[in-house]
């Protein structure tokens, strides 16, 4: 068929702009380049904003079928003792990335989407009046600056581990010198997803056990959800990790996911972001006062732009110890702190959206 849409790349971003674009009545061709179930490096974590979309997209109840598990805490450890613990205003949920990008593509293929598994986007471009890149290869994705630009030194981590003590119905936080480590339970075990420095990897790999075994040494909480946890996945890993905005649209091309803006991992919106980008996109196409590109990035910006400043500033406060220690601790004795800090880092969906 000829295409009204191209969209390359098949993870959360790609797939649901896909299907509320073939919602719409537009004849959409996506392309991913692997085949799925596949692995995914990701926390694995859906906030209350990301579910509304979900549910909207029909694949809520599935996931919840397929053993995804509820969220109602979030818990950050620091370094030296310092715990913090404050309730979702709203469930969230955890699940596996191969779980989950397989019941969007699923309902893509339902939504009338001529879905190509196994196939480069970028090595069968289709003529179309737009295309969507939903793939975050920086090789291709990023912009002309963005490559020119001195990568950042993060690295990402993860694998999942068994008998983890403790991870119940948490979002979890340990914070180590380099970064972060996440925790949260899954169907099959504990997710455990660090984002860390290429220093750290030098100095403690390449064995990623014996990184996992430093981070422990590091912090008190991880060592005791670990102390008796045997690893049951092979790591994986991606680096560098370039965070912020990388581009947005051009010409007839829109760029949604980690190929719009690789976001920090620490406020755990980024798949919600993702997904929530997909309706931008569509709102974006359905009108005719200025050209799509255009409306999509003032959308974009209007709608993320202020909670990405203030994941930026959250990542500063845990990076400098002079200042994280004392803050955690005042926020041991006063968390709805926390809570007040979790809502400026949560996007706010657009007038005439609210759910």
């Amino acid at each position: 068929m000829t295409a009204d849409v191209v969209v390359i790349g098949g993870g959360p971003a790609g797939s649901s702009a896909a299907i509320r674009l073939a919602q719409t009545g537009r004849k959409v061709r996506l392309y991913e380049k692997s085949r799925f179930p596949r692995p995914k490096l990701c926390g694995g974590f859906l906030s209350p904003e990301g579910l509304i979309e979900l549910e909207e997209l029909n694949i809520i109840s599935s996931l919840r079928r397929s053993g995804a598990v509820p969220l109602h805490r979030v818990v950050i450890a620091s370094q030296r003792g310092a715990v913090i613990e404050s309730s979702l205003s709203e469930e969230a949920l955890s699940i596996s990335r191969d779980v989950l990008d397989g019941f969007l593509l699923q309902e893509a293929l339902r939504s009338g989407v001529d879905v190509h598994e196994g196939e480069d986007g970028f090595a069968h471009r289709t003529e179309s009046p737009y295309t969507v890149i939903a793939t975050g290869r920086q090789s291709l994705a990023a912009s002309p600056r963005e490559r020119l630009r001195k990568s950042t030194d993060y690295f990402g981590i993860q694998t999942l581990f068994q008998d983890a003590e403790g991870v119940t119905d948490q979002v979890e936080l340990d914070l180590i010198e380099s970064g972060y480590v996440g925790l949260a339970r899954q169907a099959n075990g504990v997710n455990v997803c660090a984002l860390t420095t290429r220093e750290t990897l030098h100095r403690w790999g390449p064995d990623l056990d014996k990184v996992m075994a430093h981070f422990t040494e590091e912090n008190p909480m991880l060592r005791h959800h670990l102390k008796a946890a045997s690893r049951t996945r092979a790591w994986m890993a991606v680096g560098p990790v370039n965070l912020g905005i990388r581009r947005l649209s051009c010409d007839h091309t829109f760029y949604v996911g980690d190929a719009a803006c690789v976001v920090d991992p620490f406020a755990g919106e980024g798949m919600s972001i993702a997904l929530y980008a997909s309706r931008l996109l569509q709102r974006a196409l359905d009108q005719t006062r200025k050209p799509a590109t255009e409306i999509y990035a003032a959308l974009w910006h209007e709608t993320f732009s202020p909670a990405l400043r203030w994941h930026a500033a959250m990542r500063l406060l845990c990076r400098v110890p002079l200042v994280r220690e004392p803050a955690l601790r005042a926020m041991q004795w006063f968390p709805q702190v926390l809570n007040g800090l979790t809502d400026l880092t949560r996007y706010h969906r657009i007038a005439g959206e609210e759910a």
